[in-house]
């Protein structure tokens, strides 16, 4: 599990935790994280990669998995905030 003080660099610490931003690509060859990027909104996003598509709501859930592996955190303490049904997302890790 994450420490308060390790949060990842490309994050913002809260009151809860910390959160930051996503960019999803659905339908991915692979479940992975990629590198960060620009976002069109002037902020940095990581890029993740789903092999889920984006109906139903599986993309998400896919996303939250693929962020409790990488984070060592459980899914639980995951949570997208914004962006449901877009491909930019803001996510909240509850510490």
């Amino acid at each position: 599990m994450l420490l308060f003080n390790d949060i990842p660099p490309y994050a913002q610490k809260n009151e809860t935790g910390f959160f930051f931003w996503i960019k999803v690509t659905p339908k991915a060859s692979k479940n992975r994280i990629g590198d960060l990027v620009d976002s069109t909104m002037g902020r940095k996003v990581l890029k993740v990669y789903v092999t889920s598509p984006p109906e139903d709501n599986l993309a998400n859930i896919a996303v939250i998995e693929v962020l409790a592996e990488y984070l060592h955190m459980a899914k639980s303490k995951i949570q997208i905030v914004s962006g449901h049904t877009m491909r930019e997302k803001r996510i909240q890790v509850f510490t």
